[in-house]
């Protein structure tokens, strides 16, 4: 029997939306870092969570500043890094391109300042102009840290490194690494809110991610956004000074964001910045700059700089403020 013409396509529609259906998705998730993580991959019927643990644990012997073995606590420690693995050179490339990038306001030697102000596992100190004057001797990636063939050294005592301002995007890359190396197309990989996605998840739909208002989160709400943003080979990071800060004895709101230029916590009107760029290290690392240098000075920048794109929220005086680069996506309405 032939069938009719438009018999043959609602066969072959049913056909198509049956195979749709049937790409099936494996998540893995658990907690790193301090944080979460969440990898969403197409499943192709192999266990990836031993190399994702492998990704982990290189990146926690190298750059965690909690882990007391790991190299970073050493340098800290010793003010000399011999034989670094491959692991912490690469993150210390990184760290040292970001810092010239960002003209010094991702800076990975911020780490003294940043225990004395109080927001690492240290109780904070009595901070002044002559200890803050003091403390920003210790500061300055090029001059401060030196590098040879052999491994890493501190200029002078007291010197201190955290890489962790890349950490996760540098992570997220990784975890990237091994999901196409076993020939993955289709995946969204997540840390702490900062992410990579490529293709399709398992709607058959782009991926796409909320970018959180930063005045309800504060007030404990995670279910307001302010705009929605589609990802498909491409990262995003979101940086703000609205969930970890502290009031003073004198009244000052101290949020965790350090100006390297300063030694003072910021005090801008840039409640947070979210950065969209190819890799998860450009994006976590240029969030971490921007919210330094403010909106004027980030907007600039990120303007340069081919492939980033960035969304600042301002904090205004009735309601927040919203600037984007020319190529980042507009917010759509809550009707959307």
């Amino acid at each position: 029997m032939r069938l009719p013409l438009i018999c043959i396509l609602t066969i072959l529609m049913a056909l198509t939306s049956c195979a749709e259906k049937e790409r099936i998705y494996k998540t893995y998730e658990g907690e790193i870092f301090g944080t979460y993580y969440r990898i969403q991959v197409e499943n192709l019927g192999k266990d990836l969570q031993p190399e994702f643990d492998s990704v982990f644990a290189a990146i926690n012997a190298a750059s965690n500043s909690y882990v007391q073995e790991s190299e970073v606590s050493a340098f800290n420690r010793e003010g000399k890094l011999l034989n670094p693995s491959a692991t912490f050179r690469e993150m210390m490339d990184s760290a040292a391109k970001y810092n010239r990038i960002s003209e010094g306001f991702f800076e990975p030697t911020l780490f003294p300042l940043i225990k004395s102000w109080g927001f690492s596992f240290e109780k904070r100190e009595e901070m002044d102009s002559a200890r803050v004057s003091e403390q920003l001797g210790l500061i300055g990636f090029d001059q401060m840290i030196q590098v040879t063939d052999s491994g890493y050294f501190a200029a002078k005592p007291g010197v201190m490194l955290d890489i962790t301002g890349l950490g996760e995007g540098y992570a997220i890359d990784e975890l990237v690494t091994v999901v196409e190396k076993n020939g993955i197309a289709n995946y969204m990989v997540e840390i702490g809110g900062e992410m990579k996605a490529k293709g399709l998840n398992s709607r058959n739909t782009r991926w796409t991610i909320g970018i959180e208002d930063p005045v309800q989160a504060e007030l404990g709400v995670m279910s307001s956004m302010l705009t929605k943003v589609e990802l498909d080979n491409r990262s995003i990071s979101s940086s703000g000074n609205y969930r970890k800060f502290y009031v003073d004895e004198a009244g000052n709101r101290r949020p965790h964001i350090i100006d390297p230029k300063t030694g003072y916590p910021v005090s801008h009107s840039m409640v947070s910045v979210s950065v969209l760029a190819p890799s998860a290290t450009q994006a976590d690392a240029l969030a971490t700059a921007f919210m330094g240098m403010g909106p004027e000075r980030a907007k600039a920048l990120a303007e340069s700089i081919p492939g980033v794109e960035a969304m600042f929220v301002m904090g205004g005086k009735e309601k927040l403020e919203m600037e984007f680069t020319s190529g980042f996506p507009k917010p759509v309405s809550s009707e959307q």
